[in-house]
């Protein structure tokens, strides 16, 4: 059984952006390795296969560590929901990981997950501790400023 300690392809006009540089790259890289999933040179390769999900495994956990580190330096209150948002994909992820075992494996039903999960998280979940960082951010070089800043 594996753990995680701590379709089609997505368009690229699905993967939002969060402009929050140090999280836009991050997943960036996400939605790289997820594609691999899908090309026929991994897909016809078991070892090839496990060594994309050993990376997804790897990037994944590297970077709900770094959101969550984020997320605690700036004191984003939501950060519990946003935790267990994490765990919950984890989990998921987990259920996957273990039907390449058991011979059930499907790399297009994982990659779909991966995909619309991190999209559909995104929108969603790291869109509120963005703003709370991008306000304390702001507030950091103009006191005064509010936020949003009106344009």
């Amino acid at each position: 059984m594996h753990t995680l300690s701590g379709g089609q392809a997505s368009a690229s006009n699905q993967r939002p952006q969060l402009e929050l540089p140090e999280m836009d790259e991050q997943h960036r890289y996400l939605y790289q390795v997820f594609d691999y999933l899908l090309m026929p040179s991994v897909k016809a390769d078991t070892r090839a296969t496990k060594r994309v999900l050993d990376e997804i495994e790897r990037a994944v956990l590297f970077h709900f560590a770094s959101e969550q580190d984020l997320m605690r330096r700036y004191a984003f209150p939501g950060f519990a929901v946003h935790q267990s948002d994490h765990e919950a994909a984890e989990s998921r992820i987990v259920d996957f990981l273990d039907d390449v075992e058991t011979g059930r494996f499907d790399a297009g039903a994982l990659h779909y997950f991966l995909t619309t999960w991190l999209a559909e998280h995104s929108l969603i979940s790291d869109s509120e501790y963005v703003a709370w960082i991008k306000q304390r951010r702001a507030e950091v070089v103009n006191p005064s400023m509010q936020w949003p800043p009106s344009r």
